[in-house]
């Protein structure tokens, strides 16, 4: 149950068997149900969650009721809502379960208390580079069909996993031209 996280953070650089049993000793397992939200609008984040299993999505509600993907995410993502977390304000945006989910939260304030314990557990810091790593997909200085190739290159599961309405959200185009980019990658 424990191998992806722990691959995770190892990524982040190397740790120590001891090191790692800190981290995981501090996890909370969580299991949301299709359609709960682990950050509400309004809700202060003050937690990173790691995706063991399921899918989420991260969206702004704007006042036409429509909604904006700000994120996608899948298996061994980390989840934060970024802003809110390093403010420590009301969040603006709602990260909710599109599937039912498995999570391992790690809490602002046991971050903290490993922190204490080793400078060495900074490097986890590096979760706030994938969670934002994805303004990529938001860039208007690439095309559609750059955008749509670098989600295939670097998220593949995300097409998978996700209606296309969303992804094209997510990459700030029409779902028309999202399907016109697929046509023409596909043929």
């Amino acid at each position: 149950m424990f191998q992806q996280i722990k691959n995770s953070i190892n990524s982040f650089g190397s740790f120590s068997e001891e090191q790692v049993s800190q981290v995981l000793g501090k996890l909370k397992h969580i299991t949301p149900k299709k359609g709960a939200r682990i950050i509400a609008e309004g809700q202060v984040c003050k937690s990173f969650f790691f995706v063991n299993r399921g899918s989420f999505r991260q969206y702004q509600l704007l006042e036409t009721g429509n909604e904006i993907i700000l994120n996608l995410y899948v298996e061994n993502d980390w989840i934060c809502e970024y802003k809110s977390f390093m403010t420590q304000m009301p969040s603006e945006t709602v990260i909710e379960a599109v599937e039912n989910s498995e999570l391992f939260e790690l809490s602002i304030w046991d971050f903290h208390e490993l922190v204490k314990l080793s400078d060495a557990f900074f490097r986890i810091g590096r979760i706030f580079e994938q969670v934002i790593q994805n303004n990529d997909f938001k860039s208007n200085l690439i095309s559609p069909e750059e955008k749509y190739a670098l989600l295939l290159a670097t998220r593949p599961k995300i097409i998978q996993r996700f209606p296309l309405k969303n992804i094209a959200s997510f990459l700030v185009i029409t779902p028309e031209t999202l399907s016109r980019v697929r046509r023409r990658i596909i043929s």
